[in-house]
C-alpha cells in the first residue's frame, strides 16, 4: 500500500496556529511510520505533540478523543488530548493532537529480557482495563463523534469472525496450508461460532511491543489506537501472541498475562482461546492482503511470513491438545 502524500503545508500551518496560537513557533515534521495514516511530530520548545489525520473523509476523531479521555480517567497511561477538530476543510479530514508518551517503543529498545518482561507485565494491567470497555457491536469502530458507547460495524459476532475469509472455502488458502491445518482452522471457527460473545469488548487492535512505550527501563504508556474495534475478549492477547518475538527475542506473552490477570481474571481455557484468536485474526489479515486493494501474490514475503506463523500456532494448538 503506497504511503499517503503529505498534508498541504499551508493547511497544516493554519491548523497548528489554531491549536497552539501564534505566540510560540511550532515545528512540524511527518513521522517515518504511518502509511495509511498521516502522523506529524510537533515540537514547541521542550514539548512534543503528535498530530494525526483521519484516514477517511467521514471519520470524526472526536471518537478517539473521547476514548482517550475516558481511558485516562480509568488510569490507563495513554496520550492526553490537546486539540481535536471534527473536520478541517483545508485538509479535508478530521484531526487530533495529543501529548507524547515518554520514551520509545519497547520493540526498539535495547533492554534486557528481565526489563522487557517487567515493562510488558505493567502494560498488561492497562490492557486489561482497555479490554473492559464495552463496544456496541463487533469489527471496526465507527468514528462518528462523541457518542458512547462506541459503535462498531457489525451488530453480532459471526460476520466479524469470518470477515475477509474466502467463500467458497478455502479459496487461495488451499495453496498455503495443508489439509490438516485447514481442518484445524475449520474446527476453530466451529468452536467460535458455537459460543459467540454477547457483546463486543474494546480491542486496541494493534497491541504488540511497537505500541508499548518505556522510558528508563520502566513502562510509560501505550499509543496508537488507530485500529480500535469491538471484538472477543481475547483479541488483543491473540494479537500479541501472533506477533510475539517478532522484535525482541524473549517470549513475552506470559508476562503480559501476568499483568492482565491482576486486573481481570482469565477463563480456565484462556490458552486455547488466545491461540484461536491469534490464528483467526492472522488468517483474516492474510486474506485482506491477498484481496484488493493490495492483491499480494501467494509468494509475497509478508504472505509467506504470516502463513508460516499461522502454521506454527496451529501445530502448537494441536500438539498441546488444545483442540
Amino acid at each position: 500500500m503506497p504511503r499517503k502524500p503529505d498534508v498541504d503545508p499551508s493547511a497544516l500551518a493554519a491548523l497548528v496556529r489554531r491549536a497552539f496560537g501564534a505566540s510560540r513557533p511550532v515545528s512540524c515534521q511527518r513521522t517515518p511510520d504511518g502509511v495509511s495514516t498521516q502522523v506529524y511530530r510537533l515540537v514547541r520548545g521542550s514539548e512534543t505533540f503528535y498530530l494525526r489525520v483521519a484516514e477517511e473523509a467521514d471519520d470524526n476523531l472526536e471518537t478517539d478523543a473521547e476514548l482517550h479521555r475516558r481511558l485516562h480517567a480509568l488510569g490507563v497511561r495513554v496520550p492526553l488530548v490537546v486539540f481535536v477538530e471534527p473536520f478541517d476543510a483545508a485538509i479535508g479530514r478530521s484531526v487530533l493532537i495529543t501529548t507524547e508518551v515518554a520514551g520509545g517503543p519497547l520493540a526498539e529498545s535495547a533492554c534486557s529480557d528481565e526489563v522487557a518482561r517487567a515493562v510488558v507485565d505493567e502494560a498488561g494491567e492497562d490492557l486489561a482495563v482497555v479490554n473492559r470497555v464495552i463496544v456496541d457491536g463487533f469489527g471496526w469502530v465507527r468514528r462518528r463523534g462523541t457518542r458512547w458507547p462506541l459503535q462498531a460495524e457489525h451488530p453480532s459476532y459471526p460476520p466479524f469472525l469470518t470477515s475477509s475469509l474466502p467463500a467458497p472455502w478455502p479459496g487461495p488458502l488451499g495453496s498455503l496450508f495443508t489439509g490438516s491445518v485447514l481442518d484445524a482452522i475449520e474446527g476453530m471457527l466451529k468452536l467460535e461460532r458455537a459460543r459467540p460473545p454477547a457483546r463486543g469488548q474494546l480491542a486496541h487492535g494493534d497491541f504488540d511491543t511497537t505500541a508499548i512505550f518505556c522510558s528508563g527501563g520502566r513502562y510509560s504508556g501505550v499509543i496508537d489506537f488507530g485500529e480500535i474495534r469491538g471484538a472477543e475478549p481475547m483479541f488483543d492477547l491473540g494479537h500479541f501472541q501472533l506477533h510475539d518475538q517478532e522484535h525482541l527475542p524473549s517470549r513475552l506473552l506470559p508476562a503480559l498475562l501476568g499483568g492482565h490477570r491482576r486486573v481481570a481474571a482469565l477463563p480456565s481455557d484462556h490458552e486455547r482461546s488466545i491461540c484461536r484468536s491469534a490464528v483467526l485474526l492472522g488468517l483474516r489479515q492474510l486474506c485482506r492482503w491477498l484481496g484488493p486493494p493490495r492483491g499480494y501474490p501467494l509468494d509475497h514475503p509478508a504472505v509467506a511470513h504470516r502463513a508460516a506463523r499461522i502454521r506454527q500456532l496451529t501445530r502448537s494448538y494441536l500438539r498441546d491438545g488444545l483442540s
